[in-house]
């Protein structure tokens, strides 16, 4: 049964839950069940989920605007917490079909767009600065906070312990190393890697 109550079968899971065997998958598919049926009712329509989305306990979904993960993701942490956290009323998260978060924290003012196929590990990706760079920012309430939205496009793979700052786009089937700290756009099918993340490859 998928989270919805209906029949499904294998392929409408994550590829990771066939090499399970048939008792840790219907344990997993019902703690799954189970977390996706509580935000729904905790969140109602402030989150969407698809059919056969996978998570567990450390699931963390906060703050007062949309998340929406599509069919087959897989959000299931081994370590620390996969964080989707929205910080205005108008920010949104959206996970791709079929895209692994392990331990991700995404944290969204405007918009954080994951595309389908992605793999995101222990990293951060957030589309704000959080704080001003303006001289007067400890004592002026006002002072202006960038912000700008971020996409992955399709089949892009985050490594842990990376960081993506707001504006940045990454382009499809590009691979970010690990503790690499994104500020700007990367192109389709190449690894880039460093502080800043510079191109350091092809993937072609």
């Amino acid at each position: 049964m998928d989270p919805a109550g209906e029949e499904a079968d294998a392929s409408d899971y994550p590829s990771e839950l066939l090499d399970l065997d048939p008792l840790r998958r219907t344990v997993l598919l019902g703690l799954s069940a189970g977390m996706v049926n509580l935000y729904r009712l905790l969140r109602r329509r402030r989150v969407s989920f698809g059919h056969g989305v996978i998570a567990n306990h450390r699931l963390v979904i906060r703050g007062p605007g949309m998340v929406t993960v599509g069919d087959r993701a897989n959000l299931y942490a081994f370590a620390g917490r996969t964080s989707l956290v929205t910080r205005t009323r108008s920010a949104e998260i959206r996970i791709g079909s079929n895209t692994r978060l392990n331990g991700s924290l995404l944290q969204a003012d405007t918009l954080i767009d994951i595309g389908p196929d992605c793999i995101i590990g222990q990293a951060h990706i957030i589309d704000s600065d959080m704080h001003s760079l303006a001289l007067d920012r400890r004592v002026n309430p006002g002072a202006h906070v960038r912000t700008a939205p971020v996409i992955l496009e399709r089949n892009v793979w985050v490594s842990r312990g990376a960081a993506i700052l707001p504006g940045v786009r990454i382009g499809e089937g590009s691979v970010i190393g690990y503790g690499s700290v994104v500020t700007g756009d990367v192109p389709p099918r190449v690894v880039a890697a460093g502080n800043p993340a510079r191109v350091v490859r092809s993937l072609e």
